[in-house]
This record gives C-alpha cells, structure tokens and sequence, in this order.
C-alpha cells in the first residue's frame, strides 16, 4: 500500500489493518542524481551540471516566488523538464546542451506562473544561464492556422491568447494531464476549442500535402473531445456504483468516455475535458489515471489503461480545494483576464453587432469606451462597494449585453443617421449605470452618481473627455432614476412617470396580496423585461426584506403564456442537482 495520509480527501488505515503491514518510511530521494542519470540517457553529455541546474533552478523558486495553489517544484515537476529536454534532444541534436534545457525549464514552468512572479523566474534563470540566449520557436503555421480559427468563432487573436495556445499545445506534447487555471473571462474554454481546430486545420492541410506521416509518426493529429461537468452529478453518476439493493454494477460517464476513447484505432487526439471545480471528493479518484500508470481504477474492480493519444484537461477557477498529490501530477496553465484586457471582448462583441448598427456608429461605441470604461473600472474597485464580487471583464460584459438588448426593432426602423447618433449616446449613459453601477449598494450610488455626472461632462482630472451627449441625465435626483426613451431625438424620463398611478385589484384579489407600484417596482419590472425578451439570464442580489422575490414573481406573471412557461424554485442546502433537473424536466413536455 503506498498512501501518504495527511491531507483532505484521505483517510487514515485503521490500526487493525496497520499492524499486518510493515511500515516503510520514505524519504526525498536526490534529485540532482536522478536528472543527471536521465539526462546521459537522453544523450547528453555535460549531464552532471545541467541536472544540478535544474535542481537550483526549482529551489530558489520555491524559496523566492509566491504561494500558490498551483505551484508544485517536486519530482514530478523534475520529470516533466526532463521529458521535454529529450524530446527537444530528439528535434535538434546540434543545438548546444544548456540552450535546450533551458528552453524544456521555460516551456514547461512559464505557464504556470502569475504574472507578478514571471520576472522573479526570468531573473533566477538568467543567473544560472548567464549568456545563454533562448531561440524562439518557429510557430508561423500554427498561427496562421489559429488567425483562421478565430476569424471563423469571431474571436481575438491578441498576443496572450496566441502564447497561450502555445503553452497549451507545448503542454499536451509533455502531460497527458494538465490544468487551466484561471478566473472567469480569461478564456480557458476558448484556447481549448481554438487549439482542436488548430490541429484538425493543419492536419487537413498536411494531409492534402501527403507529409502527415514523419518516421512513422503524425506530425498533427486531429483533435475529439467531450465536455464533462463533474459537479453537475453525483459521484455514483459520475464514476459507476453498485446498486444498494441487486448490488448490480452500473458504469459512470467517465469510464464509458474513457472505455469508448481508449478503444478508438484513429489517430487522433482524445481530450476527457472536465469543466468545473476542483475538490477532492472527484480529483483522487483520478489519481492513478494522472500519474504514470496511465490507469482508471473502478471500485468494480475493473481497469481501464488510457491509450497514448488520450489526454485529461481540467478546467477550473482555482486549487483550493486539491491536494498536493494531485497538483504535481497535473501540468498548470495559468490564465488571467488581466492579461487579456477588456478590448478583445468589446471588438468581438461590435463584430456581432447587426448591420443596422452602421459603421460610424461602431466606431462612436468604440470611442466611448475606450474614454470611459477605464475610469469607471478603477472608480467602481477603489471607491464603490459591491453587493458581491464581480470582476472588471464581467461589469464590461453586463455593459454590451444590455446595451444589445436595448438595440430593438425601433433602432432597425430608423433611417436617420443623426437621430441614431443621438440614441446610441444617451443608451450609452444609461447603460453604463445599469451595468458598471448596478451591483452598488445604496451609498456607492450616491458616490457613482456623482463621479459619472462630472466625468461625462469632461469634469474630473486626468480624464479628458471631448465626446458631447445631446441628451444627459436631468439634474434632479440621481441617475438610476431615469430611463432612456427611442423617441423623437430621445430623452431621459424619470421612472416614476412610468408608473401607473391607480391600483387595481385582479378578480378574488384581496388588498393585502395587491402590489402598490412604485419607482422601484416600475424601474425593476421594465429592467426584467428587457432583459427577458433579449434571453439574458438576471441575478437580483441585495439584502433580505427589499422584494426581490415580489418584482421577480410580478413581472414572470404577466408574461404571455403562449411564449413563456414560469417555473419557480426553491433552493436550500438540501437541494440536489438531479431533484433540480428532474423538476425542470417535469415541466417540460417530451
């Protein structure tokens, strides 16, 4: 038995149990001897010095960089630059020795690493390889292929996205296990599917070209992959059980993907991708398929081994919850939205627009953001509180999706340019408040308000502003209290013009069931509703008591019944994914 038992996910043995085994205590075995022996067998020759530097290379970073979940500088992180330097070996056996291990440290470290620790790392290895250039790899068709790829999903092709796509393909030539890491809307899910269409473009094209085949081997191979949400079901579903009554074996997802996979002759490439948190229920069980058994345990008793074209991707926001075992096993790819910025989000997003929203008036939207998006990120992190945490790309995403919520039928209709200039402006100011100001609490409105008054009419220092609004919010009261019209030149009129001043009761309704309209529920309701028919999914946060329920239940009740069905749940601690599907798909005719 070999178990390393002080950490979550494991279990003690039970004394009983311990007795009958001879316990053998292991210890750190030298690193610096087993890089060096790798290394001659690889067909180095100056091996002795090259293992020591990668020895030092991994101590002074654990020593100097960061904590970090995912950092690991054991054995198997060792093993991985070890692999990568005979394969780089392999490809070019005149390049000098310290050059190519000094590429296999970068390739398979740099990933992994947040961007404040990169120059720390480039530091440590400039003083073990002093004057020891890197060359760089020659990836002009792969990002020829990967402009195509993004030209084709409406994407980006920025600097990061391309490095990223790199690092990953470069990762899934050393791992067969591997990580992305990284917060919401820094495009995880996007550099994968980008990179399967990369490998099936070019090996199409080497295809064409009859030189797909090189000693025997593809140069590219195709990429399959299927989607799993781990944490969708539950782990009977996910891995097989036995009934509790016929005690009758039942297979899971995983081991029929991995059974259908394993058994699959093509060449190609298998990707198991499983999309969603990490913890350590799920990922142990994984254990012996990421090490270098390559084999999926069952509790049946049976095992599957994963062919050679297979790979395991996980997908998630952080590490938290894994244990040390599991993250030296799994290569890391880090990602971050700060690196990839909000631009390459808006340019997509005005690529998709509809053609009746014509080129000056793109080019305006451009330029507003581009003026005020910035200011408004920093105003709202430094001086605002938020009911609950958002990131800066998802407040820049609130902003276009209901600003394209709001480019209706009216918008199609009118033909006058200037009219339409005047509409996309003042939508502008509207739609910054309910997007970078909706999530405020009650005084960071007041704080909001003021700041965005003065910072559109060209007010606050440092922040030029030279693009003019016809139309502005009035004076009087604050900006959340005002809606913006498409009518005439378009105006600003305050919510409570919108409400229906006299309360009538439906049939048997009794005055204590009567909802008195108000600002709020007239200003609530209308955002819904917008929302609703542009099919945005809605979160209404803030603190008990202020009727989020009320304006919810309201607005789904008056919708019309022949293009929509309420469905209305509960949750609690108890709630379980399969009661919740099962309840939605009752609802649904078959």
């Amino acid at each position: 038995i070999t178990m390393n038992p002080g950490y979550a996910g494991r279990s003690e043995l039970p004394d009983n149990l311990k007795v009958l085994f001879r316990t053998v205590a292991m210890m750190v075995p030298n690193y610096a001897m087993i890089a060096e022996i790798q290394l001659y067998s690889c067909g180095y020759i100056d091996a002795r010095a090259l293992g020591y530097k990668i020895v030092t290379t991994y101590k002074l970073c654990s020593e100097q960089l960061s904590s970090q979940f995912h950092y690991d500088y054991g054995m198997r992180a060792v093993k991985a630059v070890l692999r990568s330097a005979a394969n780089l070996k392999l490809k070019f056996p005149e390049e000098k020795e310290d050059v190519l291990l000094l590429r296999a440290i970068v390739d398979v470290n740099l990933p992994k690493f947040l961007s404040h620790d990169i120059p720390l790392f480039q530091g440590i290895i400039s003083d073990l390889f002093p004057g020891v250039e890197r060359p760089e790899a020659d990836y002009n068709e792969f990002t020829t292929a990967a402009q195509e790829c993004c030209n084709e999903l409406g994407l980006q092709l920025t600097e990061t996205f391309l490095k990223k796509l790199i690092e990953t393909y470069e990762m899934l030539l050393v791992r067969h296990g591997f990580m992305m890491v990284g917060r919401p809307f820094s495009a995880k899910t996007m550099v994968l599917k980008v990179l399967a269409g990369v490998l099936n473009k070019l090996t199409d094209k080497h295809e064409a070209m009859g030189d797909l085949i090189q000693d025997g081997d593809p140069i590219y191979r195709r990429a399959q992959y299927s989607i799993i949400n781990p944490k969708s079901i539950t782990m009977g579903q996910l891995f097989g059980q036995f009934d509790p009554v016929s005690h009758e074996w039942t297979d899971g997802i995983v081991p029929n993907e991995f059974r259908r996979m394993a058994t699959d002759t093509s060449p190609d490439r298998h990707w198991v991708w499983f999309d969603g948190p990490v913890d350590t229920l799920w990922i142990e069980s994984m254990n012996t398929v990421l090490d270098d058994n390559k084999k999926l345990c069952l509790m049946s008793g049976e095992i599957i081994a994963m062919s050679g074209t297979m790979s395991l991707i996980f997908e998630n926001m952080d590490l938290s919850q894994a244990s040390p075992a599991t993250v030296s096993r799994c290569g890391m790819i880090y990602l971050e939205p700060v690196q990839l910025g909000w631009r390459p989000l808006v340019a997509s997003w005005l690529h998709a627009l509809p053609a009746f929203v014509t080129a000056p008036l793109r080019e305006l939207l451009q330029q507003m953001l581009e003026t005020f998006a910035d200011p408004l990120l920093d105003f709202v992190r430094k001086q605002c509180t938020l009911f609950m945490p958002v990131d800066n790309l998802m407040l820049v995403n609130n902003f276009l999706r209901f600003f394209r919520a709001h480019c209706t039928d009216v918008f199609a209709a009118e033909t006058n340019g200037k009219v339409l200039d005047g509409w996309v402006r003042g939508l502008f100011l509207y739609s910054v408040v309910w997007s970078f100001g909706s999530a405020l609490d009650g005084n960071s409105r007041k704080l909001f308000d003021a700041y965005f008054r003065r910072l559109y009419a060209n007010e606050v220092e440092d922040v030029p502003v030279d693009i003019k609004f016809p139309v502005a919010f009035p004076d009087d009261g604050l900006v959340y209290d005002y809606v913006f019209q498409t009518q005439g030149k378009g105006k600003f009129k305050k919510w409570i013009q919108t409400v229906n001043e006299s309360l009538e009761l439906k049939r048997g309704q009794k005055l204590k069931d009567a909802l008195v309209p108000t600002v709020d529920t007239a200003r609530y309701m209308a955002l819904l509703g917008v929302l609703i028919e542009a099919k945005l999914p809605v979160l209404f946060v803030g603190p008990t008591g202020t009727g989020k329920s009320v304006y919810a239940t309201e607005k789904i009740m008056q919708l019309p019944k022949d293009a929509y069905s309420p469905m209305f749940l509960t949750f609690s601690a108890q709630t379980s994914a399969n009661a919740t599907q099962n309840f939605i798909m009752g609802k649904l005719d078959k």
